[in-house]
């Protein structure tokens, strides 16, 4: 198929650039790095037990990390795919060919998505070489879950970012609509649900309960916090955990907020909802940005 070809161009380009070397190093690094620390303190070694449990801090640790170095390199490859071809004009030798341009907006989409996903398969394998050999079944089950979640927040990113690009004239824009939308989500975002929750309260009369459920509904609807939580479920022993920990900073939460949520989980903060709500977050930019770039006029 046409958008396949355009993939393939997209993501063979990126390999001659050396840009996938680049980024394969760059994983390696942050995610092998810290997995290291195991043989240099001489952690779990020759012991299961301890080695899983390593394993599950290292993923504790990593989620911080990983949740804004892994968007930053998505909308780095993804924001100019389509306005900086448009601007040097190859976008119209593209479009010449049997190329529709949603088939443009959907080849940028996976071959961009191909150059982040398969660097971050790379450094967390390495990683897992390095960690999990003497770690339990169910430790090595975690990572290989918090690797596909990093990939998955890796390409929703990717589509974020291209989709955006598509919406837009001019790579300017599309840098600042990518780089806006990280602020947003990576800094702004926790502190304005909070706000609004805390503002219903006090002047709507809301309870205290209700309160913290608008501000966990506020949050997991953000997809750099719905990744975190689905991430924190591989190793707390509750989802109602898993969420209670978006009410604080790694191993700190809000006891007042595990107080107030209590111990029964609605339905709509469950894992497969906020894994939907994750998904979404890519469909929905990369079907609006092919829209919009269907109708503009270039």
């Amino acid at each position: 198929m046409s958008y396949r070809a355009v993939a393939r161009k997209d993501f063979q380009d990126a390999v001659r650039s050396r840009w996938i070397w680049v980024l394969s190093a760059l994983f390696i690094v942050a995610f092998a790095g810290p997995a290291l620390l195991r043989f240099t303190l001489g952690i779990g070694l020759g012991d299961t037990n301890e080695a899983s449990g390593i394993t599950v801090l290292f993923i504790q640790f990593m989620k911080e990390g990983t949740a804004i170095l892994v968007p930053i390199i998505a909308i780095v490859v993804g924001y100019a795919s389509i306005t900086r071809e448009r601007e040097s004009g190859t976008l119209k030798l593209l479009l010449s060919l049997p190329h529709s341009r949603g088939d443009v907006v959907l080849g940028k989409v996976l071959g961009r998505s191909a150059v982040v996903a398969l660097p971050i398969a790379i450094g967390f394998l390495v990683a897992g070489l390095v960690l999990i050999p003497a770690a339990s079944g169910g430790a090595v089950s975690r990572f290989a879950a918090f690797a596909l979640l990093t990939v998955v927040l890796g390409v929703v990113f990717v589509g974020l970012a291209v989709g955006i690009s598509a919406a837009s004239e001019t790579d300017r824009q599309a840098m600042v609509g990518s780089v806006g939308l990280f602020l947003l989500t990576s800094l702004f975002w926790g502190t304005a649900s909070g706000r609004i929750a805390s503002a219903l309260n006090e002047y709507a009369g809301v309870s205290v309960q209700q309160q913290y459920l608008v501000e966990l509904g506020l949050k997991v609807v953000n997809p750099v916090a719905a990744y975190k939580t689905l991430v924190d479920s591989l190793v707390y022993a509750s989802q109602m955990e898993a969420r209670q920990q978006l009410f604080g900073f790694f191993l700190f939460f809000d006891p007042a907020a595990a107080e107030a949520l209590g111990d029964e989980l609605p339905v709509v903060f469950t894992d497969p909802v906020i894994a939907a709500l994750l998904v979404l977050w890519f469909v929905v930019p990369v079907y609006v940005g092919m829209t919009v770039f269907e109708r503009v006029d270039l």
